[in-house]
């Protein structure tokens, strides 16, 4: 599947999102073709640059890795659910980050409207029904973090935190990214080929069981460390009216049956493209299109009509967000809160960014016309950040990029 072609999209909203912090289309990845004459935007400074120290090899920095499945076959009973085939069909998550082999019978569900893209989010689904248990379903939830493996990355001298290892962040993360009603046990392991295997961490619930009133289930979660230092998340979740009613350790089976499908979990060929340079982000028929330059490690995704782009970071660090909107006629409303102004650029003419900002970050907004002075098409530009204000001023300098490039003649 290729990673650089954007998805056609309608003309009246495109949607563009940068940020730091996790349907088909695919991500926009691919320079722009610039009109005879127009010249580069540059990339502007990145005053956090994420740098590479590969320290997984050091003694006292990972723990040695412990198996994913445990007990005895017998065990992993889950429902009428079926374990994996070894000649099973593989799935792909993530567009093609990871793949694994689910038990017979797992579809992938149509995306809704509003989904964020199978590049961010993805999940796989099996049913399986029988007069015992009635129906229950196995959920395969798959998200791109868009952070990196602090035991391969580290962060600027200045960084407001500095990581640990990822053997120390790995279970803060999956204890704060997935909720369970009994304590998580987190462990590292591994998956993967013999010849490609790679570092991940699994969290268990000690006794599996649903919140009050609700019918599905957190069983097993896992925190995957790629070769490239990005990490993503694999979440295993079991439904059901006997999942509503379970109790004590009746759920413990569909945990050893989440360990088995994980097992079969390996990278998958997709590749994130994180180098500096131009990124086509939107089709604006019939001026051109939209464009943005970016320093290293900002990665593409697609948004809706438009593209989502994350700059990753070591795990636990959120540098913020740059949210653009085209739309027909005029711009999107202020956010609320705004009391403070900075003079700036957007398509390449001065403008005024109003916000509010303080040590621990803010927000700025500004729009500009596409076509003035018809002012057909606007372009909305909404900046966040949540950790520095260092962090605020280097997301509007990458927004301030953001160019309407006009077809070659």
């Amino acid at each position: 599947m290729s990673s650089s072609v954007l998805r056609s999209l309608s003309p009246g909203l495109v949607l563009v999102v940068l940020g730091a912090c996790g349907g088909a289309q695919r991500p926009p990845t691919t320079s722009p073709a610039a009109s005879s004459g127009e010249q580069e935007v540059a990339a502007p400074a990145d005053p956090s640059p994420n740098v590479l120290r590969d320290r997984r090899a050091e003694p006292g920095v990972r723990a040695p890795a412990k198996p994913l499945a445990i007990g005895k076959a017998a065990a992993a009973r889950c429902g009428a659910l079926e374990k994996p085939r070894a000649d099973g069909e593989p799935s792909e998550l993530l567009g093609g980050r990871l793949r694994v082999r689910p038990p017979p019978g797992a579809k992938v569900p149509p995306p809704l409207p509003d989904a964020p893209a199978i590049e961010e989010e993805s999940r796989v689904v099996v049913d399986a029904e029988s007069k015992k248990h009635g129906k229950m379903s196995l959920a395969i939830v798959a998200r791109e973090t868009f952070q990196l493996d602090p035991d391969l990355y580290e962060p600027e001298a200045d960084a407001p935190t500095k990581p640990e290892t990822l053997d120390v962040e790995a279970p803060k993360f999956l204890k704060a990214t997935f909720p369970s009603e009994a304590p998580l046990e987190v462990v590292p392991v591994e998956i993967g080929a013999d010849s490609g295997r790679v570092r991940a961490y699994a969290a268990r619930p000690s006794r599996p069981i649903a919140p009050p009133g609700k019918d599905t289930a957190l069983v097993l979660a896992l925190l995957v460390a790629q070769e490239d230092g990005a990490l993503e998340s694999v979440g295993f979740y079991v439904r059901g009216e006997a999942v509503r009613t379970a109790t004590g350790s009746e759920l413990v089976g569909c945990t050893r049956l989440a360990e088995r499908i994980a097992s079969t979990l390996t990278p998958g060929p997709r590749r994130l493209e994180r180098g500096a340079g131009p990124r086509k982000v939107a089709d604006v028929p019939p001026m051109g299109e939209l464009a943005l330059t970016v320093p290293a490690d900002y990665v593409a995704v697609p948004a809706g009509n438009g593209a989502r782009v994350y700059k990753l970071r070591p795990i636990s660090l959120y540098a913020g967000s740059i949210s653009v909107s085209v739309a027909e006629g005029a711009a999107a409303e202020l956010p609320e809160g705004a009391d403070a102004t900075a003079a700036g650029t957007l398509l390449g003419r001065p403008t005024e960014w109003r916000g509010k900002s303080s040590p621990k970050g803010g927000f700025f907004f500004a729009s500009e016309p596409l076509d003035p002075p018809d002012g057909t098409k606007t372009a909305s530009v909404l900046v966040k950040a949540t950790r520095q204000a260092k962090a605020l001023d280097e997301m509007r300098k990458v927004a301030e990029t953001l160019t309407l490039v006009k077809p070659s003649s």
